[in-house]
């Protein structure tokens, strides 16, 4: 097995013979089963990974599930081709731990998996899983843990680089739901959540431009004193830029 396959696995290195061995985790004892069974199967080995990878998605164990989350992410960045070959199952797995009904810390691998893959395919061919990913990422914008909404926020992030013509409907309504989270994290005690809440905001600021039946009112009518009388405190750059853009 090459040093690919193991870091796609999770394996360490290879031990040399002559070093005594060491005892396993549990993870990585699972893992040596399936190198075994890679030894046997030369041809196309990341195509033989990413099956196992995908069984392993739904183990009844979380710390199997989060491992293949993790592994899928590795395989993302190391052979795109591969998981573009793939996408719609890879997809697939990658929603199914999106909605983790136990561990956050599937749903987090998941959420970063997604990010590494919507880099590499920008966003192309996601279908249907748009709405899904979606929904499920504006509900971790709030979470506890401040590396999964940094997490989440940047994935909204992408979601609206990519939305395109055919969710630009669906997605403004998400972020128009979404508004509240985003003025509140701006001022978020994790600073790095915060900065990625303001790339955020910037890349959703299209989807609240007023519609254009609105336009016949005035424009202190049309823009939100709320919103304004936040962003001038906290963010007047932020507001400026709306401003120049016409977004309020």
């Amino acid at each position: 097995m090459d040093q690919t396959q193991r870091r796609i696995l999770g394996q360490p290195p290879a031990i040399p013979p002559s070093q005594p061995k060491r005892k396993r985790t549990s993870v990585i004892s699972f893992f040596s089963k399936v190198s075994r069974k890679l030894r046997f199967q030369k041809r196309e080995p990341l195509k033989n990974v990413f099956f196992i990878l995908a069984e392993r998605a739904r183990d009844p164990s979380a710390k199997k599930r989060r491992m293949a989350m993790r592994g899928l992410g590795t395989m993302a960045c190391e052979a795109p081709n591969k998981v573009r070959k793939y996408k719609k199952l890879v997809l697939d797995l990658l929603v199914h731990g999106l909605y983790d009904p136990v561990s956050s810390e599937v749903i987090h691998e998941s959420v970063k998996t997604l990010i590494i893959m919507l880099g590499k395919t920008q966003g192309k061919g996601l279908g249907s899983f748009f709405i899904d990913i979606t929904l499920q990422t504006r509900t971790l914008l709030d979470d506890e843990n401040d590396g999964l909404r940094y997490s989440a926020f940047v994935l909204f992030g992408q979601l609206a680089a990519f939305a395109g013509r055919k969710w630009k409907k669906f997605f403004t309504s998400q972020v128009k739901q979404t508004r509240d989270s985003l003025l509140i994290h701006l001022q978020d005690r994790n600073p790095q959540v915060a900065k990625a809440c303001k790339t955020t905001f910037r890349a959703c600021s299209p989807y609240l431009k007023l519609r254009k039946e609105y336009s016949f009112q005035s424009e202190d009518d049309q823009r939100n004193p709320k919103l304004c009388r936040q962003l001038s405190h906290y963010h007047p750059e932020l507001l400026q830029f709306f401003y120049a853009n016409k977004i309020l």
